[in-house]
């Protein structure tokens, strides 16, 4: 599993603010489902996140727009440390960092750059923290578990 670096969190950055929508919400579709996914974008109807993948399909609202692209964000750097399983538990586990608040219910109705950067910090954390365990120790033993970490 690659380690959650400055230079990873860049590329998640360009990627999120570069990629159309329509990749943006195939990608979280497909590791998420098409539920997820209008979850995490704040609308009422999923069959609009099927809606944004057609070739001519019609683009999101600005404020749903960024909820997919910092949705994108959070579910690539999940993803990537772990796996969709874990990356869909997160989303839905409440949060001491969020208020004991779901991410996932953030995200959806996120409309301010703090919502949205804490659901980040948030993500970043346990990512970085799988990517801590995964170093070998001093000892040289590979096999860090979790139960072992302070």
């Amino acid at each position: 599993m690659p380690v959650l670096t400055a230079t990873t969190a860049h590329r998640l950055d360009d990627e999120s603010a570069t990629l159309s929508i329509r990749e943006i919400a195939g990608y979280l579709q497909k590791a998420l489902g098409q539920r997820m996914t209008a979850a995490i974008a704040g609308l009422g109807d999923a069959r609009q996140v099927g809606r944004y993948l057609k070739d001519g399909g019609p683009q999101p609202h600005p404020a749903v727009e960024r909820r997919l692209r910092e949705g994108y964000k959070v579910v690539r750097m999940l993803v990537d440390a772990y796996d969709e399983g874990t990356a869909r538990a997160w989303l839905f586990g409440t949060n001491t960092r969020l208020d004991d608040e779901a991410p996932i219910e953030v995200l959806g109705g996120a409309t301010d750059s703090k919502d949205f950067t804490a659901v980040l910090r948030a993500a970043r954390q346990v990512a970085s923290f799988q990517a801590s365990v995964q170093e070998p120790t001093s000892r040289g033993d590979a096999s860090t578990h979790l139960a072992d970490q302070p």
